[in-house]
């Protein structure tokens, strides 16, 4: 439309530019400028009529334009129904179980050092050997304490020796003393000797004492039962007394198990060890077995860097299944919830405000619901804060979820995980 209206202006231009040429020809002027007026008039009218068309054709498209927004602008679009897997939260007594992981850890651990010094001669038992209180285990060559007990015993006997001499030469001047033949003096003299003489056989007695204990201790003992590591050192070489590490002796029965758990559980857990015993159910990886025990420590303060509290159990071990050090996942029987709201684990989903659920209310759409977890039952979660007995959680569909959305039940998946034939899709 601008191209015919420019090319109608450069008509109406070129028709101005004849009218001089027109003017100046002579006997044709009136006839002349008479049709240069008209056709100037025309093209006019011709003008007007095309900019008012195209006026109108450019209200017409505003308008369609217009409706068009308005009708889009009426509403959300509308989504068809979500499909989801739900169940209903019931109410039930519900074992209070406490699942964490830990660690075994001997009950006692000693490591086997010799108390007198010299060469080892003899070697009583083999790597790893399961020993018993009392049982000997290294003999160090005894030949110097055998001597040492031979000079004591010397010693002793003189010792017995010069103080009966004492007792009986004290004994003779005793009625001299009487008679005067002898002065207080000379009494007392003698009577010292016989004090000394008994207090150097005491000294010597100790003496041969302690070289018969160096003597026993040439023979190294077990001081528990217990299961034994290698050997650190081997027959023939020096042993030091106090320094030596011979070997190490850990006993297994009963064994201890230590672990933590958050300081969420730790009202419950005083509570309970208040009330009794508290039960422990103990299960090292790769083993299907499970061993019972109980808890038998609650450390004093929770740990501010992870917000938990280190606990122990102990858990007899005769057969010795249970070795230090090995990694254990551990349960405690910590009671029962009574009247507890419970819904499977996967209806509880995280967020950056905290755990929620979604409840499908009775018009099938989905409710957003803030939830405080509780304590675990198997595959179930105890909800204490949140949902109601007898609501239905979405246990499955969670993602395509909002709060108002629209939901319809899917169906069940078989163990191949396909929808059963003819069941709806859920789209």
């Amino acid at each position: 439309m601008n191209r015919y209206l420019r090319s109608s202006i450069g008509i109406l231009h070129r028709s101005g530019s004849t009218e001089p040429q027109l003017h100046r020809s002579g006997s044709t002027e009136p006839q002349l400028h008479r049709s240069g007026v008209e056709a100037v008039r025309e093209n006019g009218k011709v003008a007007e009529r095309l900019i008012h068309a195209g006026a109108v054709a450019l209200c017409s498209l505003l308008i369609l334009t217009l409706g068009a927004c308005s009708k889009r602008q009426k509403g959300p679009p509308q989504f068809p129904p979500t499909a989801v897997q739900t169940t209903l939260a019931v109410k039930m007594d519900t074992p209070v179980v406490i699942s964490a992981f830990g660690n075994t850890e001997d009950q006692v651990s000693v490591d086997v050092v010799p108390q007198v010094s010299g060469l080892l001669v003899k070697t009583f038992i083999l790597d790893g050997a399961i020993v018993t209180n009392g049982q000997a285990l290294f003999l160090i060559d005894p030949s110097d304490y055998v001597i040492r007990v031979r000079q004591a015993d010397g010693l002793v006997a003189a010792d017995r020796a010069n103080l009966e001499l004492s007792r009986l030469t004290l004994e003779r001047n005793r009625p001299l003393l009487a008679k005067s033949m002898i002065s207080a003096e000379t009494f007392d003299t003698l009577k010292t000797k016989l004090d000394a003489a008994a207090a150097q056989l005491k000294i010597d007695e100790a003496t041969l004492d302690q070289a018969r204990l160096d003597l026993s201790r040439c023979t190294v003992t077990s001081s528990v039962n217990g299961i034994c590591s290698k050997r650190f050192l081997d027959n023939g070489n020096l042993a030091v007394a106090n320094q030596t590490k011979l070997t190490n002796v850990r006993s297994y029965d009963p064994i201890f198990v230590e672990f933590s758990v958050s300081e969420q559980y730790l009202d419950l857990l005083r509570r309970e060890m208040a009330a009794g015993t508290v039960r422990v159910e103990v299960a090292p990886r790769g083993d299907t077995n499970s061993y019972a025990g109980e808890l038998v420590f609650l450390d004093n303060a929770v740990n501010q860097q992870t917000g938990t509290i280190l606990l122990r159990a102990l858990v007899p071990n005769p057969e010795r299944k249970l070795w230090a050090q090995q990694f254990i996942e551990v349960r405690i029987l910590a009671g029962t919830a009574r009247a507890a709201v419970m819904v499977p684990e996967s209806a509880v989903q995280f967020g950056k405000d905290g755990p929620y659920a979604f409840v499908v209310t009775q018009d099938n759409k989905a409710d957003l619901r803030p939830v405080k977890p509780g304590v675990r039952y198997d595959s179930l979660l105890q909800i204490e804060e949140g949902v109601a007995s007898g609501e239905k959680v979405v246990v499955l569909g969670q993602l395509m979820l909002y709060p108002g959305a629209v939901v319809m039940e899917a169906a069940p998946l078989t163990p191949s995980g396909k929808a059963p034939a003819g069941a709806p899709e859920g789209k």
